[in-house]
């Protein structure tokens, strides 16, 4: 059995006095089809790839994440949900607490089934968000695309599945997948499946073909051919679950099922069976043995949030409390990891930056990648910045068993979004800024939503002949008058020579030209453009060589570039900040810049080589980048990227 879980392992320390502490250590057992993580000790955490259905038993200690706190007091105006009829009574919880604790507006919650709930949210586009007992499908999310939605999926809990008979039936009491199947298909009587049954006719309650409970359904018992199920005799199906409840009550011969919060509100007038022997409880399904529990979600997106403030404060309240109401309404819990995902995804829509501790740096692991597995070429263009850094991860990933190619050329950042997102030529982009929004609306109109992933941080060198010594600082306002109006050191402080100024700069097309533009000139290139004695030039090679050649050169590159070459240049402090490590961790120093690969979820999805290089850079970049002659990102940053690759890659 597959479980559609999404198993994004994060462990984060946030907000500790707001989230109440550390969750216990407990036992997890999760039946998964690709995919197994073991946590072997508190600090230490492997994932396992195998190539069939196993079940393993781990051991974790998960920290909850905790999101800005919400004062529904002070918030205003509706929210309109529909979809899952599973997902009804949790919603329905959590929307009365919401609004028992202050909310003024009203929470519209109707219950009509998953696939009726996507068709309001991505095709009429009338509803805030969508409720699901399932995942979104391919097409319903091509459908919210073609309305400008791009829907974000939070998982909020877990459902067991409850098949029930009649308290009155004595003859069975536990089913195998098997036999389930027969019972709602082929078998016209009870003894059919069973020759100590008897020979009474079935009659068999199923949740309407709208409802994610049904595709769940069809999807574990049918292999996901509903056929069988539809052409069965006295079938009555019912988007509402209390019409298969009564249905239950009125005959000993009755089968049906639905969520288990529906069995949990009707137990006394049901009796509910084990499947494959286990029983539906929530030790069952916590370690995985029970075989038909699914995740529950909520949806939304970043527009609709952005929006109306009240949806982001309804969906951060639900994601904050679900786990106080969830048992009480009748399912379970979802994992800690995925909670925490769906904060984090909140988080990012609502663009938070979520601060967190540095023992949380190892929140976010991903698939082990074996390189000998994978077979294709990665190609990838853009800033001569991240060059060095992406070719040593390539090297790695090629000499640790990847049979194709990665070509990486070293074109500048706007080049390289040029050919990823007008060209579509490129699958990763690398660049030593953020995207721009132009270069993001290039992309969507030939249909690319490019993904940002940070992999480390860049201290920009400003360098010098190691002949000059004269200067070994200069401020912020000096390097402008450097790399514009001067003409020679004198005009910039008298006591340097009055010898002309020899600059050399990366080209125009460099991230790391935009950067010193940005930072040095307030975004306006032009007095730079317009100096005497400027060498541009998209190759820091050239640069280097430049200011090699005279003693009154003067020149800027990444950080990595002065480091292979630190023998033959010298390193100007900015505002009298030193570039190292400590001071570019600290925020002190002047000049350091974020270093990005972007692809996109259609790239790495189609193309499973382009997804094993980027979780591979993403897994061992910190192994090599100060080697290199960068500095590892933010532990948050870089958990960050992992949950991007993680959301790409379900």
């Amino acid at each position: 059995m597959r479980l559609k879980i999404l198993a994004l392992l994060v462990a984060i320390a946030l907000f500790i006095a707001a989230c109440g502490g550390t969750a216990e250590p407990q036992v997890v057992t999760e039946t998964v089809e690709v995919e197994v993580t073991r946590v072997v000790t508190e600090t230490e955490t492997v994932v396992e790839t195998v190539t069939e259905t196993v079940a393993e038993t781990v051991t974790e200690q998960v920290e909850v994440l905790a999101l800005p706190m919400v004062d529904p007091l002070s918030v205003s105006g509706d929210v309109v949900s529909a979809g899952s009829s599973t997902v009804f009574p949790l919603a329905e919880r959590m929307a009365e607490r919401f609004q028992d604790e202050g909310f003024g507006g009203n929470v519209t919650i109707d219950s009509i089934g998953s696939g009726a709930g996507f068709e309001r949210f991505c095709v009429a586009g009338e509803t805030d968000v969508s409720n699901a007992s399932r995942a979104i499908k391919d097409s319903e999310v091509e459908s919210c695309q073609a309305i400008g939605r791009e829907p974000i999926e939070f998982r909020v809990g877990t459902d067991a599945l409850a098949v029930v008979v009649n308290p009155n039936n004595t003859f069975v009491d536990s089913v195998t997948l098997e036999e389930l199947a027969a019972i709602f298909s082929t078998a016209e009587t009870w003894a059919d499946v069973n020759p100590a049954w008897p020979a009474e006719p079935i009659l068999r309650f199923s949740p309407g073909t709208d409802s994610g409970t049904f595709d769940y359904f069809v999807e574990e018992v049918f292999a996901e051919d509903e056929t069988p199920l539809l052409a069965a005799s006295n079938l009555q199906l019912s988007e509402d679950d209390n019409v298969l409840v009564q249905g239950v009550e009125g005959s000993e011969f009755a089968i049906g099922y639905f969520g288990y919060a529906y069995y949990q509100e009707n137990k006394d007038l049901l009796k509910i069976l084990h499947i494959e022997g286990i029983e539906p409880v929530a030790e069952n399904v916590d370690n995985g043995s029970y075989p038909l529990a699914r995740p529950l979600f909520i949806y939304s997106t970043a527009e609709i949030m952005q929006e109306k403030p009240q949806v982001a404060a309804y969906i951060n309240f639900f994601l904050t409390y679900v786990n106080d109401e969830i048992v009480d309404v009748g399912y379970f819990p979802a994992s800690n990891e995925a909670l925490n995902a769906s904060k984090q995804a909140w988080a990012n829509a609502q663009n938070v930056a979520m601060e967190m501790p540095a023992a949380a740096s190892a929140g976010v692991t991903l698939p082990m990648v074996d390189p000998l597995s994978v077979s294709g070429d990665v190609v990838s263009a853009g800033s001569s910045t991240v060059f060095p850094l992406a070719e040593r991860m390539a090297e790695r990933f090629q000499d640790e068993g990847f049979g194709g190619n990665v070509t990486i050329d070293s074109i500048g950042s706007g080049a390289g979004f040029e050919r990823f997102c007008v060209a579509g030529e490129t699958d990763v982009s690398n660049a030593s800024r953020a995207i721009k929004d132009s270069e993001v609306e290039s992309c969507q109109a030939i249909g690319r939503e490019p993904i940002e992933f940070r992999v480390g941080t860049d201290a920009l060198a400003v360098v010098v002949n190691p002949n000059n010594t004269f200067v070994d600082s200069v401020t912020l306002e000096e390097l402008a008058a450097i790399f514009s109006t001067a003409e020679t050191w004198a005009d910039v402080n008298p006591a340097w020579p009055a010898e002309p100024i020899l600059r050399f700069s990366p080209g125009t097309d460099s991230g790391t030209f935009d950067y010193f533009v940005e930072e040095v000139f307030a975004e306006d290139e032009a007095p730079i453009l317009a100096a005497s004695n400027l060498q541009l030039s998209e190759d820091d090679n050239v640069l280097v060589q430049g200011v090699e050649g005279s003693e009154f050169a003067i020149g800027y590159f990444g950080y990595a570039y002065y480091q292979e070459n630190k023998d033959a240049l010298k390193i100007l402090n900015i505002e009298g900040i030193e570039p190292v490590a400590e001071n570019v961790d600290n925020g002190s120093y002047p000049l350091a810049r974020p270093l990005f690969i972007y692809s996109t979820a259609e790239i790495m999805q189609e193309k499973p080589q382009v997804a094993a290089y980027i979780n591979f850079f993403l897994t061992y970049v910190n192994d090599e980048i100060v080697d290199v002659g960068y500095f590892p990102a933010s532990d948050d940053s870089l958990r960050t990227s992992r949950v991007n690759w993680l959301n790409a890659n379900q």
